[in-house]
């Protein structure tokens, strides 16, 4: 089965479960064109003979190739193709295999529910659909190009307006691939958008959670902020919600605009584009202006960049909930050993916003512009509150000894550095690709070393110390400072901020005090705003 633009959507399942595969191909038969294969070979051949396919689903234990060394097969021919692993094996060494090895796109594990393997085989036509737009996009440019030099003179003008815009929608998806954050495609949109219509007065109306309700996404502070499509009166907005076709405003139109369509439009109503995805609709982009006609080219380009935008729209979407489950999961590690330490409370939360308050100064700093990036800040407040891990390794009696501890226990407590630093080490060396490990390793390891080389566990001084653990210290230390413990009250503001200062060459980097002392008065409101409650 193919879509209306001639991309396959064809879904492939293999498996050596003969049962499992009977029920996917009755359970999704009206829904998907679906083949099935019962083992490596035979899904290689079930390729040969009906490919493409868009979506490959494969189990891992199967005889002759496992699903990994299969997967690999298939996006070493065929990379465009959604690779998708469904085992009855709930490894996470497998699952990151698969990740790495068969470069798949989802890790299912059996049983899986009807509904997730239902949105796991949308997404990855989705997925599939734009990954062959774009090679459609290059093929149509291409051919563009041949057909500029085989036109008149006559015809100029319209090639060039047509090629024009395939380059910008070209432009367009490749800097969609480049993109990590939604918030960046909302600005490539209306960059794109701006560039090929000329038009700069335009509102954004998204529903991130496809719940029907819409807020402003551009311009900002816009009123009103947001509308429900309950409560849409009907008009010209209410039939493009319905229809989610293009609207574009004509005097020979005989729906008139209300006062409620116009409040969507940055100034007179022109043209309405609605954003979709096979999940719902995900927003409108409204375009203001003196009247004026499109041409189809232009009107097509505009369609183009919407879909694809929509579809990329939807898809950081869907990744920025998985990172923030994964955030979630970070976090509550970490807390493994906060569980066991009840003086720390809210620490993991400050922490993590001193950590981007420093970095952010820092970046003011010549000397540390190139250092402290906004990957290595991301980093840092990602793998902050891996730093005391290795409390987990300390026992109770000490970790949680009210009074001062003995000589001899103090240095078991120092060994948790050490034990936090090991276990990330070991997790680094295996997926070295994760860079937020490698800087949770790095806090773990030396955010207790000191500038003048006092510190432990290895006594490293200066700038032997990584920038990411000198940042920690410092933030550490102004937490523990400013927080209620069960031996002490917290310091008062100017005593702690004192305390850091007498500190800075001796137990801190000098310029990272010098940072904080610029920002002290936002680490006090983080502090009063995030204290320890009870």
């Amino acid at each position: 089965m193919n879509s209306n633009d001639g991309i396959s959507q064809k879904i492939l399942f293999v498996d050596d479960e003969v049962l499992l595969l009977n029920s996917i191909k009755r359970q999704f038969r009206r829904d998907f064109d679906i083949t099935v294969a019962e083992s490596g070979a035979a899904g290689l051949a079930a390729i040969a003979e009906h490919g493409p396919f868009a979506v490959i689903v494969s189990d891992y234990n199967m005889p002759g190739m496992d699903g990994v060394h299969f997967l690999n097969a298939i996006y070493q021919s065929k990379p465009e193709t959604v690779l998708v692993m469904l085992t009855g094996r709930a490894d996470l060494d497998l699952a990151i295999e698969a990740l790495h090895n068969a470069h798949i796109s989802r890790f299912l594990n059996k049983p899986c529910s009807k509904q997730i393997l239902r949105d796991t085989l949308v997404d990855g036509l989705e997925q599939y659909r734009l990954r062959m737009s774009e090679q459609l996009l290059k093929a149509q440019l291409q051919t563009a190009n041949r057909e500029l030099n085989l036109l008149n003179n006559r015809l100029e003008m319209l090639v060039m307006e047509k090629t024009r815009a395939l380059q910008l929608q070209y432009r367009h998806v490749a800097k969609l691939a480049q993109i990590t954050r939604s918030e960046a495609v909302i600005s490539t949109l209306i960059a794109a958008v701006t560039e090929l219509t000329e038009i700069e007065t335009m509102s954004l109306w998204l529903s991130p959670q496809l719940d029907n309700r819409f807020t402003c996404h551009h311009p900002s502070n816009w009123e009103p902020a947001s509308f429900d499509i309950g409560s849409c009166p009907c008009g010209v907005i209410a039939n493009i919600l319905h229809n989610r076709q293009i609207w574009q405003h004509s005097q020979a139109s005989q729906m008139r605009l209300s006062d409620f369509d116009k409040s969507l439009f940055a100034g007179p109503p022109l043209l309405s584009l609605p954003l979709h995805s096979t999940k719902g609709l995900l927003g409108l982009l409204n375009l203001a202006g003196e009247p004026r006609a499109f041409s189809a080219d232009i009107l097509e380009a505009l369609a183009g960049i919407v879909d694809v935008t929509s579809t990329a729209l939807q898809s950081h979407w869907n990744r920025e909930a998985f990172e923030q489950a994964q955030d979630a999961i970070i976090t509550a590690l970490a807390k493994l050993s906060e569980y066991r330490d009840p003086e720390t409370g809210a620490h993991l939360l400050r922490l993590k916003k001193y950590c981007g308050l420093i970095c952010n100064e820092l970046t003011n700093n010549p000397a540390y512009r190139d250092k402290v990036t906004p990957a290595f800040t991301v980093d840092l407040i990602r793998s902050s509150p891996l730093h005391d891990i290795g409390k987990v390794g300390i026992p109770d009696a000490i970790l949680k000894k009210p009074g001062k501890l003995t000589s001899e226990e103090f240095e078991i407590m120092k060994s948790h550095a050490g034990i936090g630093g090991d276990t990330l080490r070991a997790v680094f060396d295996q997926y070295p690709s994760q860079s937020f490990i490698k800087c949770g390793m790095e806090v773990a390891y030396c955010h207790h070393e000191k500038w003048n080389g006092s510190g432990y566990p290895r006594g490293l001084k200066g700038e032997a110390i990584p920038l990411a653990a000198r940042i920690l210290a410092l933030v550490d230390v102004y937490d523990a400072l400013t927080c209620r413990r069960v031996y002490k009250a917290p310091f008062p503001r100017e005593k702690a901020k004192a305390i850091i200062l007498e500190g800075s060459g001796e137990h801190f980097d000098p310029n990272i005090v010098k940072a904080f002392l610029s920002i002290e008065n936002d680490f006090y409101q983080i502090a009063e705003q995030y204290a320890d409650r009870g």
